[in-house]
């Protein structure tokens, strides 16, 4: 497999040395932002590696043992074709600093406290578990809570959501799950609202985030789903953000 962006080929390389046993053991599924833009055709760029391990389980201990044990090597099962850089564990997560062709990549195991994980999945692409799609839903409703108000953060949770709506409606596991730590709906409508409001902003984001000229439309048609499911308004679009109707007969 060989993605459009080097940097995404550069993550996958350390998926690929990574050993996925020992993640399967462990209970940590690959997720985040980046899983989303593999998974759905670099709709964006993504820099880092983030998995998620439950500490509702024994996983975190059993990584944990292993790197007191082994060391930072023991979470690999080739470490030819990378660098492990500064790294530290905590209650918080293991967290990492991968090279990979002298470009270095945070790669992190957070101890996810919140909800618990489903079954992962394995995408073709993927030599590691990921996060089933409920469990992204759950994760980026909770990361779109913490964040939305953070301009720094270019919308990518909201963006992220978006995509994932063009996949399916929100499950209502996922929405529960998120809503046993706190509300996310209030503040996804929130979140909605200001990124329709401000055209220049979705802009700034979209060049931010990398995000590839010809997802804008479906971004925004994944938007407007959300919308028309939490009863808001369309996003009155601009030029960019409008479907090219000769290449969209022509892929018809």
């Amino acid at each position: 497999m060989t993605f459009r962006l080097e940097h995404h080929n550069k993550i996958l390389t350390i998926l690929e040395c990574l050993d996925d046993e020992v993640l399967r053991e462990g209970s940590a599924y690959f997720g985040g932002g980046t899983l989303l833009a593999l998974d759905f055709e670099e709709y964006r760029r993504s820099n880092d590696v983030d998995f998620i391990c439950s500490i509702g389980t024994e996983g975190y201990k059993y990584l944990r043992t292993l790197i007191f044990d082994h060391g930072y090597k023991g979470l690999f099962r080739d470490s030819s074709k990378i660098k492990i850089g500064r790294s530290t564990t905590d209650q918080y997560g293991i967290r990492m600093i991968i090279g990979v062709d002298d470009i270095w990549i945070k790669t992190e195991i957070i101890a996810e406290n919140r909800f618990q994980l489903d079954v992962p999945r394995y995408p073709k692409w993927s030599p590691v578990p990921c996060l089933s799609l409920n469990d992204c839903f759950t994760s980026k409703l909770l990361a779109n809570a913490d964040r939305y108000m953070d301009s720094s953060v270019e919308a990518r949770d909201l963006i992220d959501l978006a995509v994932l709506r063009l996949q399916s409606e929100i499950p209502e596991s996922s929405i529960d799950k998120a809503e046993n730590t706190y509300e996310v709906i209030r503040p996804l409508k929130k979140a909605i609202e200001l990124f329709q409001q401000r055209p220049d902003y979705r802009q700034k984001c979209f060049q931010g985030l990398q995000v590839d000229q010809n997802h804008i439309p479906k971004i925004i048609d994944g938007l407007d789903l959300l919308s028309i499911d939490l009863s808001l308004s369309h996003t009155q679009r601009v030029f960019q953000e409008q479907h090219d109707i000769f290449t969209d007969d022509l892929e018809a």
